[in-house]
């Protein structure tokens, strides 16, 4: 999750997981220079570095100094503003403030920690059955928020929100605002076309 959760690494802190490895990748460098990283434990290192081992790496493509850089600053910048610990901060308002929207009937379910957040859409908030494939309800969504200018990423009957890292708990009322006039022409939309009631 790279900061989205309140940390750099969810595993131990969020989910008491201790991983033996952890891949990660454009959190690294938030995406301004390729780069990932995969992290392994001591054990594991012990074993591929012991005499005799063969671990082969090093292509020509591996630890680009440009991308290592970008990496690094960016690290140190997250560690200077406490990035994590602003996540920790307003996350809890994000969340919250998507939840508000589970009084629009097309809302059957609001999920997610943090930075990483999605709304459903349903047919039908009792049974959760979804709408059909084909009136693309996450789409309409998304495409009725961009044109309020806050993009979403529609995923089938799902909306995405995974906003950036410094997002303000003025940002969050905004988005709070504009998802709610968003689903609601929705609604109105599919109820109009006949395809969905109330």
């Amino acid at each position: 999750a790279f900061g989205r959760l309140g940390h750099i690494f969810a595993s131990k802190d969020v989910f008491d997981i201790q991983p033996d490895i952890i891949t990660s990748a454009k959190g690294i460098s938030s995406g301004y220079q390729p780069l990932s990283a995969t992290i392994v434990s001591d054990d594991i290192f012990d074993v591929i570095s012991a005499p005799g081992s063969h671990f082969f790496h090093g292509f020509t493509y591996s630890a680009h100094p440009v991308a290592c850089a970008a990496g690094l600053k960016n690290l140190e910048i997250m560690e200077r503003e406490d990035i994590c610990g602003h996540i920790r901060k307003v996350g809890p308002i994000f969340e919250q403030t998507l939840h508000n929207l589970s009084d629009l009937e097309l809302i059957g379910n609001v999920r997610g920690k943090g930075f990483m957040m999605c709304i459903e859409s349903v047919a039908n908030r009792e049974t959760k059955a979804q709408l059909p494939d084909e009136v693309d309800a996450g789409g309409r969504i998304a495409r009725a928020c961009q044109k309020r200018g806050l993009i979403v990423r529609p995923l089938g009957h799902l909306n995405i929100l995974s906003p950036t890292l410094t997002l303000t708990e003025q940002h969050i009322a905004t988005i709070g605002e504009t998802l709610r006039e968003s689903v609601t022409e929705v609604m109105d939309d599919l109820t109009r076309e006949g395809v969905w009631t109330r």
